[in-house]
């Protein structure tokens, strides 16, 4: 079997051509209620399709077990600048077929449907980079033999995504037209943006406004499993306790706005110092946690002191203003008799050292 892409000039007479749909009426009248019916299906479940991977793979599987004559469903969103875009979600009768499902970039450039057939004789495997590209080294796996490709818009940034529908008939797409598939990609673009929604709806939640980092309520969250975790396995855990001393001062000083920007430069400034798995939290309005997983108490104390060193001699530049903190470092380490997350946060406050004095 070789390939030969339709040309998307001709898309739409490809697409549209009836030359064989008067010889199978009930066929294409039954396929376009079945797919009738998995759209329904969908869209009474889209309320609940709010995470991206999962809610694309459930789209794909409904419509796939509403039809035999769909092989395979592809649906990927591109990111900038990459070559080629995995599979976000690819369902069907896959899965020996290929090893690497991932399709060209190249193929996310057209703004609109366009169809692409697998025909025998007639062009060599390196000559198609195309949505046939993971069948390119084992033409003879390919059980499809046309594709219809549906570019997924994001509102007004364009093309972020496509969702390729594979058929074993060639006529398959011609027969049905593009009404069907049409609207399971809107259905695709509604799951997109609403797990997009959802995704910065819950950052907006979990995430300190001021600074970036995370907020009380999901340091919590982060520092409690990361306690169970050293229960259940015994691996260590130490927390980095930093405080922002004489804060009201700053504001009585340069205004509360000024004084945000300082503290939201301290915080990106110790931050920078920070690499994974550390994470970072606001903790009260001038105290900064540091979640240390896997770092026992010795690891905890040489981090602490290079912090100190570190911050001994920075000064915060914001607007016309040159500050230096005074800064507190306080560490802890989880032990078999610490009584939970206030117990370790409580020992990092009362082992507090002072590291500069004031500049302002």
């Amino acid at each position: 079997m070789k390939f030969n892409p339709f040309s998307r000039s001709t898309m739409l007479t490809t697409l549209l051509a009836t030359t064989r749909i008067a010889s199978r009426p009930r066929r294409t009248d039954a396929e376009r209620v079945s797919l009738s019916g998995a759209l329904h299906q969908i869209l009474a479940e889209l309320p609940l399709l709010n995470h991206l991977p999962s809610s694309a793979g459930q789209l794909c599987r409904t419509i796939v077990d509403a039809t035999g004559d769909l092989r395979f469903i592809w649906i990927g969103m591109r990111e900038e600048l990459a070559a080629t875009v995995p599979p976000l979600a690819i369902e069907g009768e896959y899965a020996s077929d290929c090893d690497d499902w991932s399709l060209p970039s190249a193929c996310f450039d057209s703004i609109v449907p366009y169809s692409q057939a697998a025909l025998e004789n007639v062009a060599a495997p390196s000559d198609f980079p195309s949505l046939f590209a993971p069948w390119r080294n084992n033409m003879d796996s390919c059980t499809a033999h046309c594709a219809l490709a549906i570019p997924l818009r994001s509102g007004r940034n364009g093309v972020a995504g496509l969702m390729v529908f594979y058929a074993a008939d060639i006529d398959y797409f011609s027969r049905l037209g593009l009404v069907p598939f049409q609207a399971f990609s809107h259905v695709a673009e509604m799951i997109w943006k609403q797990a997009h929604l959802s995704q910065l709806l819950t950052q907006q939640t979990e995430t300190d406004v001021l600074t970036g980092l995370m907020n009380r309520r999901k340091t919590v969250a982060v520092l409690t499993g990361a306690i169970g975790h050293a229960v259940r396995t015994g691996a260590p855990l130490s927390v980095l306790l930093c405080r922002v001393e004489g804060f009201d001062k700053l504001n009585d000083v340069y205004g509360w706005f000024d004084a945000d920007a300082i503290l939201a430069a301290f915080a990106g400034m110790v931050g920078a110092r920070m690499a994974p798995p550390v994470q970072a939290g606001r903790w009260t309005g001038v105290e900064f946690v540091y979640v240390l997983p896997g770092c026992d108490a010795a690891q905890a104390g040489v981090l602490a002191g290079q912090l100190s060193q570190y911050l001994q001699g920075q000064t915060i530049h914001v607007k016309n203003l040159s500050i230096r903190l005074s800064v507190g470092i306080g560490v802890a380490t989880h032990t078999p008799a610490s009584s939970g997350l206030d117990d370790l946060i409580q020992h990092a406050i009362q082992q507090m050292l002072p590291v500069t004095r004031a500049l302002f």
